[in-house]
């Protein structure tokens, strides 16, 4: 009798719980917000669905006309169709809305870089980099920064933002065996001017 009403007790405790847990996952789906679409976008263009991509970004963007995250989610979404006129559109779009959304300027550099205008690039990560205050996304500005300065053969200047990538990310290899590749590149003479310069030429 007592084992029987303990099961009883359990059982209706358990449905208890799994109404609860239904009710919240309803409330939890039914937010409606700019933040949350954005997020619903990221997700569907990192699995590669455009078209669902496309249609949360264009909510989050009726929500919220001023939310500069989503200008950019769009300014990704035609870049990876290939449209890169959209795909600037949206860039210029976005920046008007908040100037100093970093990504703004990345999204840019990017653009400028895949379209072998690799000058206009380093302007936009530059730009990106200095509007960067509380350095969220100075990893990745200074390693692209020196992948694109590279493609112009300035390899001192590619050194110099490799090694900024190492001194926020020491553990970053892509930063580490560039910087490897670039002393082999320019030499002992490089070396010893970096020495000369009292520039560390030991990887942290």
């Amino acid at each position: 009798m007592r084992r029987s009403a303990v099961c009883l007790g359990l059982v209706i405790a358990a449905l208890a719980f799994a109404r609860c847990g239904v009710s919240t996952m309803q409330y939890s789906d039914s937010l409606d917000t700019p933040e949350a679409g954005y997020a619903k976008a990221l997700s569907l263009l990192e699995s590669g669905a455009l078209d669902e991509a496309e249609a949360a970004l264009r909510r989050t963007i009726q929500l919220d006309d001023g939310f500069a995250p989503a200008y950019v989610g769009m300014s990704r979404l035609f870049f990876e169709r290939g449209d890169a006129k959209e795909a600037i559109r949206y860039v210029h779009m976005a920046r008007v809305r908040d100037v100093d959304y970093v990504p703004c300027w990345l999204m840019a550099a990017r653009l400028y870089d895949a379209a072998g205008r690799y000058e206009a690039a380093v302007v936009e990560y530059r730009e990106a980099i200095s509007r960067d205050r509380n350095r969220l996304w100075a990893v990745e500005s200074y390693f692209d920064l020196g992948r694109t300065l590279e493609k112009l053969d300035r390899l001192e200047e590619a050194h110099d933002a490799y090694m900024e990538t190492i001194a926020l990310d020491p553990l970053h290899l892509e930063a580490r065996s560039s910087v490897t590749r670039i002393w082999k590149t320019l030499g002992p003479e490089f070396l010893m001017r970096l020495r000369y310069e009292n520039r560390d030429i030991i990887l942290p």
